[in-house]
Formats: structure tokens, sequence, C-alpha cells
């Protein structure tokens, strides 16, 4: 006898489903012109409010009466109609012949929906479980290709994945590994992410594995492996709704389109972008994914993400917080009030009570009012608590567990700044050292770790020290580093301090960072002239501009990247002699882009570039004479690694 209320609740939780999904639809709609990651941000929004709305509609606190009103009730006829004629007795039964007559007539009223319930139950049940199943051997199958795949550790791969990681912001580098097993690059795994290539990677040139892997790191980035899994759970519980694969297949299609308008943010041309996208997806045509892998192009989004990367004038950038924010918090809103809604009967109006009901109920009233004692008191109405009052107990709770945390916080700055200047241990020290970066603007903090760079005995502190004042934007934070640079006979503390200058970015380090750029040392120049750049002074060093020279590649592509951040026109000449003498391409092409950068004074440079022989330089000379962003991707140097204890 419950099938039937079963049924009215799943049927009304398919109808919220569907609203949201529809009012998904509507808003992806209206931001055509909006960037893919914004409408990728709905679409993930929309298939986590399908998974929540179940706990959402088992709350429900507010009813909707748009179900048929109940039957009245039978009330006991006191008093009989002169016309009504009494049915006559039914004659006697024998009580054995009475169950077997009342049987089929129960059988024939509830088997029947009892057994479309279950079935429908199997039916989804069984449904849900192929599709769980299939992506657990997704999971079983990309976890095997990783397995047998071999790590491609060899300088150039990992010189790549560290630059564009670095540029994404990306702490924690993924694994990349090469497989004879699959033709597509793909990302997999959720609490370690890899990237597969295939074998054929081996022959890509260098253009074409930056864009993949930026693609490829992109999706990382951008927690696109969850969401794809979340989009798999939601079509296995409901397979069986279409608008909850379209939401599925949407999500998808954003996610590799959002990772298209990164690479080409970077500075990727659009026109390599899709010959890379359009070969890679040519070579693998026939090749199927494991479910929980993220491929980088399937035929069937291949016309559409075409069109979207050689469309100049389509959106790229991300949306904002905020505009993420209103994003989120709209659609959460509106999935919250459409799954606390409820069906309920309407009110049925109420024939006036007869005479006969009326003395009845005052009897069963005064019945149950003599079976209670006579001293009980009647329950007094609650007042209700005044609003004003609770809103400012609220703001009084708030203002006392902000004030606890700070003092926590200062509490705990004390106790480690005790301890990174008193403990024996060397290692408890690095380790207070590590924990003072959280508070890097405290005085408390800076002073205890300034007096560590400057005093401490051990260099392993010394460089923890130093790596933590990196956090501050205190000047004596920058003061405490500049002495490091200087002074400290540690090399190693040496390089870190130039980092954590870069870090901090005060012009007032440029000088310190200079006399680095002299350093034996390469892998300190290097990182000497990208804090220069991060640094941002008015004019470009003489050392700078001198360390065009230099005999290791890696710090004149640092330097030729510094330049173009400070823009400083006087250094075009130099930057014109450096190109001409430079054999590295991507050397060459970080000088062009630098030149590119210091506007009107270097349009006779670029001129004359415009001449060269190599059509690879005169192209990206017209590039950036045009203002656009010349050489494809801008290979950042790598920043210092970070010394976690």
């Amino acid at each position: 006898m419950s099938f039937f209320p079963a049924a009215t609740g799943a049927l009304w939780a398919l109808l919220k489903l569907t609203l949201v999904l529809a009012a998904s639809l509507a808003v992806s709609g209206l931001m055509r012109r909006s960037s893919a990651a914004a409408r990728h941000l709905v679409w993930l929004a929309a298939l986590i409010a399908a998974l929540v709305l179940p706990l959402a509609s088992a709350w429900s606190p507010i009813t909707v009466r748009v179900l048929p009103a109940a039957a009245p009730a039978v009330v006991p006829v006191t008093a009989m109609d002169p016309g009504t004629v009494p049915a006559p007795a039914p004659a006697h039964v024998e009580p054995a012949a009475a169950a077997t007559s009342a049987v089929p007539a129960a059988t024939s009223v509830w088997r029947r929906p009892l057994g479309i319930g279950a079935l429908a139950l199997a039916l989804w049940s069984l449904g849900v479980w192929l599709l769980l199943g299939r992506l657990v051997v997704g999971a079983w199958v990309a976890a095997r290709i990783v397995h047998r795949a071999r790590a491609l550790e060899h300088t150039s791969w990992q010189r790549t994945l560290h630059e564009v990681a670095d540029r994404l912001g990306l702490d924690d580098v993924p694994r990349l590994v090469q497989s004879d097993t699959v033709k597509m690059p793909f990302a997999t795994g959720l609490l370690g992410p890899v990237i597969v290539l295939p074998a054929e990677s081996e022959h890509w040139t260098a253009e074409r594995r930056c864009a993949l892997l930026i693609h490829e790191l992109a999706h990382i980035q951008r927690r696109d492996l969850l969401g794809h899994v979340v989009s798999r759970i939601a079509c296995a519980l409901y397979w069986f709704h279409p608008l909850v694969w379209t939401a599925a297949r949407r999500l998808r299609a954003e996610s590799e389109r959002a990772c298209d308008d990164l690479a080409l943010m970077l500075g990727t041309p659009a026109s390599d972008y899709a010959e890379h996208l359009l070969e890679v997806a040519t070579d693998a045509r026939d090749d199927r994914m494991p479910a929980v892998a993220l491929a980088m192009a399937k035929p069937s989004e291949l016309e559409g993400r075409m069109l979207a990367i050689l469309d100049p004038h389509r959106r790229r950038r991300a949306p904002g917080r905020v505009q993420s924010a209103w994003l989120v918090g709209t659609l959460a809103t509106l999935a919250l009030v459409v799954g606390v809604l409820t069906p309920a009967r309407r009110a049925a109006a109420t024939p006036p009570p007869s005479a006969d009901s009326q003395m009845a109920q005052s009897d069963d009233t005064s019945s149950d009012a003599t079976k209670k004692s006579g001293n009980a008191q009647p329950a007094q109405p609650k007042q209700p608590a005044s609003p004003k009052k609770e809103d400012a107990g609220d703001r009084d709770a708030d203002t006392k567990d902000e004030g606890t945390q700070q003092g926590n916080d200062a509490q705990r700055a004390q106790v480690l700044a005790k301890s990174l200047r008193t403990d024996s241990d060397a290692e408890v020290r690095r380790v207070a050292a590590w924990g003072l970066s959280n508070f890097a603007d405290e005085d408390v903090a800076v002073k205890a770790l300034a007096e560590a760079v400057a005093g401490e005995t051990n260099e392993d502190v010394r460089e923890m020290a130093t790596w933590a004042l990196a956090e501050s934007h205190r000047p004596a934070a920058a003061a405490a580093v500049e002495a490091a640079m200087r002074g400290d006979k540690s090399a190693k503390v040496r390089n870190t301090a130039a980092w954590a200058a870069g870090e901090i970015g005060s012009p007032t380090s440029v000088a310190a960072l200079s006399a680095l750029l002299t350093s034996p040392d390469a892998s300190v120049r290097e990182v000497a002239a990208w804090s220069i750049g991060n640094c941002s002074p008015e004019h470009a060093p003489p050392a700078l501009i001198h360390a065009l020279t230099d005999a290791d590649r890696d710090v004149r592509l640092s330097v030729a990247w510094a330049l173009h951040s400070i823009g400083d026109a006087a250094a075009a000449d130099e930057l014109e002699a450096a190109f001409h003498r430079e054999k590295d391409p991507e050397v060459q092409r970080g000088l062009i882009r630098a030149l590119g950068s210091m506007g009107e004074k270097a349009v006779s440079t670029l001129a004359r570039l415009v001449e060269s022989p190599d059509r690879e330089v005169r192209a990206v000379a017209v590039t950036a004479l045009a203002g656009g962003n010349a050489g494809g991707p801008w290979p950042w140097p790598r920043p210092e690694p970070r010394p976690y204890p």
C-alpha cells in the first residue's frame, strides 16, 4: 500500500531535477558570449545540484498544495432520513468461506502496484550498477596503463613540464609517462594526477609538446578530473534522464574549450594550436579512452572546438571570483528552493458540523477533560525571540571568535619564534622557521626570521628562514633577504635569498640581485635575473643588460624575460645585437618578445628584423610589431624549489 506515495515522491523529485537542469540550460544559452570556463562552472554546479537534490527533498520544509484533496471521512450516521431503507442483513457465512472470498479481492487490488514498483526499482538499480561498474573498470584500465607506461624523465620534457606548471601556478607537478597502448594524450588520477602521452610523442616538435602539455596541465589545474567523475556518477544515478546526459556532455565540452582558451591566453598561436589538435585527433580517431580519463580530442567535439579556437572575438578569460560566486550562488539558491518544496494535498471545504456531531464532540471533550488532573494549568504560548537580540548575539559571537583566532595566531607565532631562537635541535628550529611563514607579516615572526638569517649557524635553518621571509611584505624582510644575498657563505642560502627577493618584489633589492649576476653558479645567475624582472625596476640595471652575453643559455633566456618585464627602451640596441649573436631559437624568440615590449623605440629594430631571411624570425617580428603575442608561450624560468620540512 506504500507504492503510490513512493511513486509520487519519485516523480516529484524528477520534476525538481528537470527544473534545475532546464534552468541551467537556459543560463548557459544566455552565456553564449561568455567564456567556456564560465559555462563550465554552470554545468558543474547543475550536476552537483542533481546529486544533492535527494537530500534537500528529504528535508522538504516548504509544502506546495498541488495534490487532490483527500476524500471526506465517513462519519457515523446518528439520524436516518425517513425515506432511507436499510439494506437487509447478510446471511450467515462460514468463516472459511469468508476468508476464501476476501483474499482474492485484496490480492487483485494491491499485488499489481507492488509488482510495478519492484520492477521499476530493479530496472533502475541495474542501470546504476552497470554504469558505476563501467566507471570502476575505467579506473582500473587507466591505472593499468599508467603502471605499464615508462616515465618521461628526459630534460627536454621535464623542463617544459615544470615551466608550464609554474606558469599555471601548480605547486605539485604531475607525473609524465609514455605508453605504447594509447594514441591520444590524456590526464587521469584524482589523488595523484598523471599525464599519459602516446609513443608518437617522441617525434613531436618543441612547440607541440608545449601546447599539449599546457592543455593537459590546465585540466589538472582546473580540477576537471573531479568534475568529470561527478558527471559520471550523476549519469549513473539518473541514467534514464536525457537532460543529465546533456549536462554531462556540455560539461566535458566546455572543460576542453576552457583548456584551449588557457593555452591560447598563454601565447600559443591559434592556427598552430588548431593544427596540433587536428593531427592528434586524426592519429587517434579510433582510440578508446578509459571512462575516468580526460582525452584531449574527441572527434565528435572537434568541429566546434576548431571554430572556437580560430574565432578571434571569443572571450577566453575565466570568470573572476565575484562572477564565479554569483553564478554558483544563483544556481545553489535555485536548487535549494526547488529541493525543499514538497507536494501536499489541497485543503477541502468541509461542511458545517451537524448538531449531533457538535454534541458528540462536546461529550468527547468533556470526557478527555475529566481524565486529566484538575490542577493542570493551560499552557502559555511561547513569546517569539527578539530578532534584534539574536542578531546582536550572533555579531558578538563572531567578534569573539575572531578575537580568539587572532589571539591564538599571536600565541602560535610567539611560541614558534621562541623555538627558532632557543631550541637546541637544528631540525626543530628548521620546522619552526617553516611554520613562521604562515605569520610572516607579524612583527614577532619577521624579527625572529631575520635574526635566524643573520646569526643561525646551521645552513638548512638559514635557508628555511630565508624562504619563509618570502611570504612577508615588510621592509625588514626585504632587508634581511638582501643581507643574505650579499654576505651568506652558503651558495644554497644565497640562491634561496635571490628567489625570495623576487617573490617579495621590492625595488630596493635590485642592486643586491645585480651583484649576483656575476656569481660562478649559473643557477644563481638565472634566478637573480628572474627576480630582477619580478621587482619591476624603472630602468634595466646595466649588469642585467650585460648578462645578455652570459655563457649559459638558461641565464640568457631569463635575462630576456626580465627585460621584457621591465620594458626599458634603452636596452633595444643591446637586444638587437644579442639577437644577431644568439644561436638558440628559443632565446631568439625571447629576445624579439622583449623588443616588442619596448614600444616605439624598438620599432626600427623590429622593422629591420622583418627583412631577415629566416621565415620564423620574420613572422615573430611582424607579430610583435602588430602588438600580438610573439613567439608562443613565454618560458618562465623555474623558481627555487620550496624547502618543505
